[in-house]
């Protein structure tokens, strides 16, 4: 067996190798929020999901999935999801009935504006966040 002088010459773990690793946890974040809301567009919208102190261009913004479901029983009843992620605006219209599913990499915000014919009528769904980030430790 051969003995090795300095740690260059022998394939160890990079904690043993003198560099300095970064201790951090990955949070996870799992949200499902009701909504019940009037078809009279941006007159009413829902805030579902808002990164607070954290500014809008930090990679510690969450990523996962975001999924909207429309279970609204009138067919002309749309709802909108409006995200702001890596700093790109991106909306997504979901009719009645159906859902989305939209994958996100640095989430700052996520707001569901319901849109109808009749702006007495309510639009009903859910919203649904499986995100994650990480924290320095």
């Amino acid at each position: 067996m051969e003995h090795y002088r300095s740690q260059n010459n022998v394939c160890c773990p990079i904690s043993c190798a003198g560099i300095q690793l970064i201790p951090k946890e990955l949070i996870s974040i799992k949200r499902c929020v009701p909504i019940r809301d009037l078809c009279d567009g941006f007159n009413s919208f829902a805030i579902l999901f808002i990164a607070q102190n954290i500014p809008i261009n930090s990679p510690q913004l969450p990523k996962g999935i975001i999924t909207l479901v429309n279970t609204s029983s009138d067919p002309e009843c749309t709802m909108a999801l409006l995200l702001l992620d890596s700093n790109a605006l991106i909306f997504q219209a979901v009719s009645a009935q159906s859902s989305i599913n939209v994958e996100v990499d640095r989430l700052f915000i996520a707001i569901a504006v319901c849109f109808g014919p009749d702006p007495t009528q309510f639009c009903t769904g859910t919203f649904e966040a499986d995100l994650q980030y990480e924290v320095i430790k």
